[in-house]
């Protein structure tokens, strides 16, 4: 081979491997995906939605348990974020209310509507870190789903994860909490679909670095035109419990829900009925 064709090659060589780096180097930053990821989310949930939800526990000790919710939220660019959960099932805790709203930049007022003693009482941030309902997941996780503004988020790799006959190519990225970030676990793993950018497992650990919780999706299907959970497992690794999420339905009402619906003030007159919640 001449010398000059060598040197062509090498330049050529160089040259692919240069732009593979500009081509690396353009792609999403960690950061930058958990963007994406909570832009997914206010997709799917922006605006009014009306959903029905199923939960159902098992326990430490073998014995299981479920509830089904019934589930108002209403998001919107600069206004807080506002979610009510009415519990529908069992009997013995029908009628039991939830309330979070979250105002932008801030951290989530939340109460809790007991229909037995007819009152409201505000949770306080300790008992946001609670058991929601006897499951895996406490009132903060219910109240806030967003990312980006507790964690920082590295690439650590890629690799596929397979739902149902599905599989699907995820960035894995790892979590750290921000500085006075006010998380429950301080650091985390998640795999995020890398066409939807929907969260498709997760890993939660302690601040000594042990696995404490984890979560994956069983069952996707489309809202809206948007891929969704529809079903998904989160586990206690510590005492084995786990809870099964089920979205039963997802409902975009005919008008936006008024924001008197989201007022603690106002949970006692709540009429689930007027949303389709109960039969």
């Amino acid at each position: 081979m001449k010398k000059t064709s060598v040197i062509v090659l090498v330049v050529l060589a160089i040259a692919v491997l240069m732009l593979g780096a500009v081509a690396y180097a353009a792609g999403l930053t960690g950061d930058q995906i958990l963007q994406k990821v909570d832009a997914h989310e206010v997709q799917v949930s922006g605006g009014s939605l009306i959903t029905t939800i199923r939960f159902d526990n098992v326990y430490a000790d073998g014995t299981s348990a479920y509830n089904v919710f019934g589930g108002l939220s209403k998001k919107a660019p600069g206004q807080p974020d506002k979610s009510l959960i009415y519990f529908e099932q069992p009997a013995d805790v029908a009628g039991t209310i939830f309330l979070s709203v979250k105002p932008v930049g801030k951290q989530a007022q939340m109460w809790l509507y007991l229909p037995a003693l007819g009152m409201v009482k505000e949770l306080v941030a300790e008992q946001q870190k609670q058991s929601f309902a006897g499951s895996t997941f406490s009132y903060k996780d219910i109240g806030s789903r967003t990312l980006a503004d507790k964690f920082t988020a590295k690439i650590t790799g890629d690799e596929t994860v397979k739902i149902g006959d599905v599989t699907y190519d995820c960035y894995v990225l790892k979590l750290t909490a921000k500085p006075n970030a006010d998380v429950e676990y301080p650091s985390g793993k998640v795999w995020i679909d890398k066409t939807s950018f929907l969260m498709l497992k997760s890993e939660d650990y302690s601040a000594d670095g042990k696995l404490q919780r984890t979560m994956e999706v069983l069952k996707v299907g489309t809202f809206d035109g948007n891929i969704v959970a529809d079903k998904m497992i989160a586990t206690n690794v510590v005492d084995k419990s786990s809870t099964t999420i089920t979205f039963i339905k997802r409902v975009r009402p005919a008008k936006a829900i008024p924001d008197s619906v989201f007022d603690p003030n106002n949970l006692a007159a709540f009429n689930p009925k007027e949303f389709g919640l109960t039969s």
